[in-house]
This record gives C-alpha cells, sequence and structure tokens, in this order.
C-alpha cells in the first residue's frame, strides 16, 4: 500500500491547482516589473531563492538567480547556482532513446520484455500487447508508482539496475498497455537501463556527452556537484528547515541539478526544434514527437493536446503551452515554452511552497503572453452523441492504486447536455461548461483546444469513456450506474453525522459521569460497550488521519520506514475495524429494553456505518497499514 504517496510533490509534475491560476491582475510589462513582483511573492511565502530563465528562439530575455541559495551561510543565489528539477528531467530519457532510436540501435516499438528481460515487471497481456519502450515514456505501461519506502531510499553508491531490483512488484499492468495514462516514476528509469545495455555506457555519461554539452547545459549533473556549494540547499514551507540532499533511488525519473543558464539553454533548444548554434542535436521530428502522444487513448481520441514522450502539450489559461513540471521535497520547478509563439521559461525554487509556484507561473506566462492573440477554433452543435453519453463517470488511471479507494469516491463526475453546451459537474466542487467543437471533442469557453472527448475502448470492458485533458496530465474516466457514486455518498454522511453525534455523546456521558461522582451516586453505565465502541474505533480512524496530516512535509522519511508516526499509523488501521467489529457485537448482544431506545439505535447505526468504512478499507488495502512495505 502507498497511501501516501501522493500527498507531497516528489518527482512528480506539479499538480493542476499549483499552475491553472486565474489571478485578474495586469500583467507585469517590464523584466523590471516581473523581477519586483516574483521578489513579493518570495517574500510573502517565505521562499528564500529563485533561478529563471526567460528566453526567445534568438535571444535570452532574462536569466537571473534572486534572494538566498543557503539561509544559513547568506549565500546568494545567482545564475550559475544549481537547483534540483525533478521530474523535468525524465524528457532527456525521451531525448535519449530517440536519438538511439534515429542510429537504429532500438526502437521505442521494441518490446521491453526482449530489450531487458532481466528486468522484472507483470503484464497479463504481454502475449498480445507487450509493454513497450514508448509505454515507458508515455506513461502508459499501466505501472502503478513507487512505493514510499523507495522514495525513502537515499543512498548514493545504487546503480541504476539496483534501483529498479529494490522493488519491482510495483511494475505491475493493471490495464493494457498503451491505453491509458497513469504517472509511473520507474518508467524512465527502465528507459534508460535499456539504453545502458544497447550502449555499454552508463546512463549519466550518455546524457553528459550526447545532450548536456551539445545543448549548453554546462554546469548540469545528475550527481551532488563539486564544489557542493554551487547548490542550492532546499528548505520546507517555513523558508528556514532545510531538507538533506536527496540520492534518487532511480535518477534518471528526477535526480537533475540545473542552474538558470542550464534551463535557458534547454528551453532555447526545445524552441529551435532541436538544434543549438546551427547543429542538429536531435532531429526537429524528435522534439515534435516528443510533445505529441501516439501510444495512449489520448493520442486515438483526437484530442491535440496529451502527454507526449516526457513533454505535455495543455492548456493553460488561455494559451496552449508544452512543458514538464517536477519537485523533490524542498524544491519545486516548471518549464513551458509556446513553439507558435517562440517564447519559453523555466524557474526552480529552493522550497515546497506550492503558493510560490502557483503565483510565479501566473506572473511569467502572463508577461510572456502580454501581447498574444487568443483564436479559439469554431463551434459546432451539442451532437445527439453527447446526449447519448449523458450519466455518471467515475477517473480509472490512478496513479497510485492504493489511493484510488479515495478517488473512486471523490473522483466522479456528471455528465449532462443543456441547450448547446456539455455540463461536467463534479461530486464536489464547481460544474464546467464545455462546448463542442466537433461530434465527439469540446473545449471550455477560455480553452484554444478542445481538452474533453468522448472516446470508446471496448477492450477494457469500458465502452463508453471519457479522456478530459488536465494541467500536463489527462484523466480518463468510464461511465458508472448511479447507484455506486450514490451509495458511498449516503454511507459518508450517515458515518459524518454519525461522528459527530459520538463526539456530542460522548462529552454528555462523560459530563453526567462526572456530575454522578460529584454527587456519590452510582457510575455503573449499562451496556458500556454499545456506547464506547464507536467512540474508540472513531479514535483511531481519527488518529491515523491526524498522524498523515501532521506529516505531510516529512512523509518519506516518517512514512517511507519503520518510526513511530508509520507505526503509530499501522496501530490506528490496525483497531478501527476491530473496534468498529466490536460495537456491531455489542449492539447485537445488547437487549434494547435494558439499553434504552435512543442508545441502542446510536449504537446500531453507528456501529453498522463504520463496519461499513472498515471493510471498505479493509478491502483497500488499509488494515493493519505498513507504510514501508
Amino acid at each position: 500500500m502507498r497511501v501516501a504517496a501522493l500527498l507531497v510533490a516528489l518527482v512528480v509534475p506539479v499538480s493542476a491547482a499549483a499552475a491553472q491560476g486565474t489571478d485578474s491582475v495586469a500583467p507585469p510589462r517590464t523584466v523590471l516589473e516581473l523581477e519586483a513582483r516574483i521578489r513579493d511573492v518570495l517574500a510573502e511565502t517565505h521562499t528564500p531563492a529563485i533561478g529563471i530563465a526567460l528566453v526567445t528562439r534568438d535571444s535570452a530575455l532574462w536569466i537571473a538567480g534572486l534572494g538566498i541559495a543557503d539561509v544559513a551561510s547568506g549565500r546568494p543565489a545567482t545564475d550559475h547556482t544549481l537547483f534540483r528539477i525533478g521530474s523535468t528531467s525524465k524528457a532527456f530519457v525521451s531525448l535519449l532513446a530517440l536519438q538511439l532510436e534515429e542510429q537504429g540501435v532500438l526502437s521505442l516499438d521494441d518490446p521491453v520484455r526482449a530489450r531487458a528481460p532481466e528486468i522484472a515487471f507483470a503484464n497479463r497481456w504481454e502475449a498480445t500487447h507487450p509493454v513497450r519502450i514508448v509505454h515507458l515514456l508515455e506513461h502508459a505501461a499501466g505501472w502503478d508508482d513507487l512505493a514510499l519506502r523507495d522514495y525513502a531510499t537515499n543512498d548514493p553508491s545504487l546503480t541504476l539496475r539496483a534501483g529498479l531490483d529494490a522493488n519491482p512488484k510495483t511494475r505491475t499492468s493493471r490495464w493494457r498497455p498503451g491505453t491509458r495514462v497513469s504517472y509511473c516514476n520507474s518508467g524512465p528509469g527502465v528507459a534508460a537501463y535499456i539504453a545502458e545495455r544497447v550502449t555499454g555506457q552508463p546512463f549519466e555519461d550518455l546524457v553528459r556527452e550526447r545532450l548536456f554539452r551539445p545543448i549548453g547545459m554546462t554546469t548540469a549533473t545528475y550527481l551532488v556537484p563539486d564544489p557542493p556549494e554551487a547548490l542550492a540547499t532546499l528548505y520546507h514551507t517555513d523558508g528556514v528547515t532545510p531538507f538533506p540532499y536527496w540520492h534518487i533511488l532511480q535518477r534518471p525519473a528526477g535526480a537533475i541539478n540545473a542552474s538558470a543558464r542550464d534551463m535557458a539553454a534547454y528551453v532555447r533548444f526545445l524552441l529551435n526544434r532541436g538544434t543549438v548554434a546551427g547543429r542538429q542535436v536531435v532531429p526537429t521530428d524528435a522534439v515534435v514527437r516528443m510533445e505529441r502522444p501516439r501510444s495512449s487513448l489520448t493520442a486515438r481520441s483526437g484530442l491535440a493536446l496529451g502527454y507526449g514522450l516526457h513533454l505535455s502539450t495543455y492548456v493553460d489559461s488561455q494559451f496552449v503551452w508544452v512543458g514538464h513540471d517536477g519537485g523533490v521535497a524542498g524544491g519545486l520547478t516548471m518549464m513551458g515554452y509556446r513553439p507558435d509563439q517562440g517564447v519559453g521559461f523555466a524557474f526552480m525554487i529552493n522550497s515546497g511552497s506550492g503558493e510560490a509556484l502557483r503565483q510565479i507561473s501566473r506572473l511569467v506566462r502572463d508577461f510572456l503572453t502580454r501581447d498574444a492573440a487568443v483564436s479559439p477554433p469554431p463551434t459546432a452543435p451539442i451532437s445527439d452523441l453527447a446526449r447519448a453519453r449523458a450519466g455518471w463517470y467515475r477517473a480509472d488511471n490512478p496513479r497510485v492504486q492504493g489511493l484510488y479507494f479515495i478517488e473512486r469516491i471523490f473522483g466522479v463526475v456528471r455528465l449532462r447536455t443543456a441547450d448547446s453546451v456539455l455540463l461536467v459537474r463534479p461530486l464536489t466542487g464547481k460544474t464546467r461548461r464545455f462546448v463542442p467543437v466537433d461530434e465527439r471533442r469540446f473545449r471550455q469557453p477560455f480553452e484554444p483546444a478542445a481538452t474533453l472527448a468522448l472516446v470508446d475502448d471496448g477492450d477494457n470492458g469500458r465502452p463508453a469513456a471519457i479522456e478530459l485533458m488536465g494541467y500536463l496530465l489527462p484523466t480518463s474516466l468510464r461511465r458508472v450506474p448511479a447507484w455506486t457514486v450514490w451509495v458511498p455518498v449516503v454511507v459518508g454522511v450517515v458515518f459524518a453525522l454519525g461522528s459527530v453525534v459520538t463526539v456530542l455523546f460522548a462529552l454528555l456521558w462523560g459530563a453526567r459521569l462526572v456530575w454522578r461522582r460529584v454527587r456519590r451516586r452510582p457510575t455503573a453505565i449499562p451496556h458500556l460497550a454499545v456506547r464506547l465502541w464507536p467512540l474508540v474505533a472513531l479514535l483511531m480512524l481519527g488518529g491515523f488521519y491526524a498522524v498523515i496530516a501532521l506529516s505531510l512535509e516529512e512523509i518519506i522519511p516518517r512514512f517511507g520506514a519503520p518510526t513511530v508516526w508509520s507505526i503509530g499509523a499501522l496501530v490506528c488501521s490496525t483497531l478501527f475495524p476491530i473496534a468498529a467489529a466490536g460495537g456491531v457485537i455489542a449492539v447485537l448482544r445488547a437487549p434494547r429494553a435494558t439499553t434504552g431506545r435512543v442508545t441502542w439505535w446510536y449504537g446500531a447505526v453507528v456501529s453498522t456505518a463504520n463496519l461499513i468504512v472498515a471493510a471498505y478499507l479493509v478491502a483497500n488495502g488499509i488494515f493493519a497499514w505498513r507504510s514501508w512495505a
């Protein structure tokens, strides 16, 4: 089970909420104004430093380091200060694979089993639909993401092969490869290992010689730089408490350290379609290929957007961007560019502040598009197909299977048509309006391209499905009966109300007990178990939530190994189902006449709701939860 693996940004793309700002403040008009406003954001969010690069195809608009790279020493950030760029590193795996494909060394369509039979993975469709290299690069293998213990590994001596062998059980295809996209950090590691195998060189050396040097990323490195003082220290959101350097288990997934100048060279390389100073480092077609998916259901849906080869084409506000973000503990990165406009940016902060990332992203994007025109595509009438597809849909491409028990309940939307629009209403939150582009594709009124498509995927037993392109990654949704949505909601409401009543009853009975003791009256409470077990169950579930909520910035060290925190979660997740079952047994054994009607019905309803919730959690692996396993 990997319950907490998505609670923090670690070698992952940044959440849509962090990027999709809609601030109505006028955009900065000059670099000086932009710098001043970014400095304000750094101060407001307690973010010590930023490395930033704004470029065009032909020049650098602004390359700088602002703030403090190391708080303890007061060392300032410069344009040469190295920052951790997290998952932005992944694109170099794809660039290398495309180079090797051009040279005839491998093909992206090669089955992984044929290229690296010693790397363990499971795919029950392997005979007809094998996992291919392209699936690793497009996150379309269907594999689960890394476990917390994988994230917690911090060993600089590990080779790539040793990192891949550490925990192969997460590499299991949960659906037919080449259909749904689900972010997976082990995919680029396996692809990088294949590159090592076919060339006989370490992956880091291959990238340095074939990509870093030709592109002009002269100081970029996968390892601790020499001298170490060239690197920015990473901090908690307080901007004071440092994180230790993280030696990532599978370095190709997100270990690169790069400066603002390195990233300026990289973004210009992408804008110039693989060319640097007149030299073609990778073919133009290769860069274009990276920006568009081809193996996934998204690619076959008709959407012009999607996750390609470790680059994503997506909509932010009113414009289409290409890029990739990333994060490690205490460091966040955002990189994006617009090929049609010929502008791009990259910035890295040495803090885990998502709010700083969101605000700076908005400022930078608005600055670069301040004079750009918006030209949305024409609309079409609402189709009969759209009307026929009305109903409830549930997300079914979870990144972390262990968290799907949450997404199964809250990751649902209702699709319906009204007048000439398609309405998408989540279980909680605002309804989104989509206007038709054609029979199957839709966009929100402010979007310049279709971001939703009605698709068919009968091979996976989900003929009525939706591909909804979000920020960087698509969400695949399948149609489900309405009762599967509302039954959990009803149970959840009863459980929530029962929890409130349990607290109130505990206070009432506690006060009554104290009063009787003061008055020296008998304090025995008949059938105490009917009252007590629901309270114990609530305390255990609340304790489980509390140890996680109090550890959001320390999820990896606290839950990636046996600690007082992870063992506390294990105890609470063990005792909650036991207490829930104890409550039901107590009610069944208690005579209604002597227990009291109110107390008996309270125990019956609340304990039954507790047992249903406990059974759901147990069925999804949340029982005696060993987060480090």
